[in-house]
């Protein structure tokens, strides 16, 4: 039972927490999915589940030295650059870990303007292309000053996507599918639906197992777990045994075979994370990040 390995467990969250400390602030990549920002989540969840306020204080360390290292011309991407920031910021917010008078993402717009209307784009994956400044201009609809732009930057990529969705590849699908899922919940956005079953029918996603195929979700635990949670969250299936069944498959931590990275999808942030879901499952949002 997952109950008896607790006390392993929280030994393992010791070791994360005591690596991250002495090179969180290290990290070269400032992005959510592998750097500084995936690593301030953990760290502010570790606050709330220890009451620890300076896990929290270490969190807010690991920011300033993040946004240290951006610029007007930092990458856009989801996985390592502002987008993905951005949508770590808005995260924090909405669980109360930040409390901000400023909207912390007011200088990030222009850049993702840019990114969207006028920077050449590659293709419509999530981590790294159009469908990451997507789910960035999402979280900007909360706000009243951004939202006419995040409302013109979502129309313009829905119209990519409905004029392009004849070519867009198979492993770019999940990742469309799932963004226009969530757009078309959001008021004025309905036509996305329209536009989602057009796509299920072009791209044959009969199947109920298609959300878990996640190209960039392959070859890790966290992955797994993400993967599982996403195909209860947008096919609405139960998920309490499956998601029981990947955080067994969590192994005592190792130090001498460590995480390749920091971060939260392969790194101490990821593993650090999936520990904490495993002592209190109401940790469970974070996995909509990756």
């Amino acid at each position: 039972m997952l109950e008896n390995n607790f006390i392993q467990i929280k030994k393992d969250l010791q070791q994360i927490t005591n690596m991250l400390l002495l090179n969180g602030t290290l990290s070269e990549c400032p992005g959510l999915v592998h750097g500084k920002m995936g690593i301030a989540v953990f760290f502010f969840h570790y606050a709330r589940f220890t009451k620890h306020e300076l896990f929290a204080d270490y969190a807010m360390d690991v920011i300033s030295e993040m946004l240290g290292q951006i610029h007007v011309d930092s990458p856009a991407s989801y996985e390592r650059g502002m987008a993905g920031i951005g949508v770590g910021f808005d995260y924090m917010i909405q669980n109360n870990f930040l409390s901000v008078e400023d909207d912390v993402c007011e200088d990030f717009d222009q850049r993702m303007v840019r990114a969207v209307m006028y920077d050449p784009w590659s293709n419509f994956s999530q981590y790294c292309g159009l469908i990451g400044y997507g789910r960035y201009w999402i979280t900007r609809l909360r706000y009243q000053a951004p939202a006419v732009l995040a409302r013109k930057c979502l129309s313009y990529i829905i119209s990519q996507i409905d004029e392009k969705k004849q070519d867009i590849p198979v492993t770019e699908q999940v990742d469309v599918f799932c963004f226009l899922s969530d757009l078309q919940r959001i008021s004025g956005f309905d036509n996305c639906f329209r536009l989602l079953e057009q796509c299920r029918r072009i791209w044959n996603l009969q199947s109920p197992d298609f959300i878990r195929d996640i190209p960039r979700l392959e070859n890790s635990v966290v992955g797994n777990a993400v993967r599982i949670y996403q195909h209860h969250c947008y096919l609405h299936e139960p998920i309490q045994d499956k998601i029981d069944i990947a955080l067994k498959q969590i192994l005592n931590l190792d130090m001498e075979k460590s995480p390749v990275g920091t971060g939260l999808l392969n790194g101490y942030a990821g593993e650090g994370m999936m520990r904490l879901t495993a002592l209190d499952r109401t940790n469970i949002s974070w996995m909509n990040l990756l």
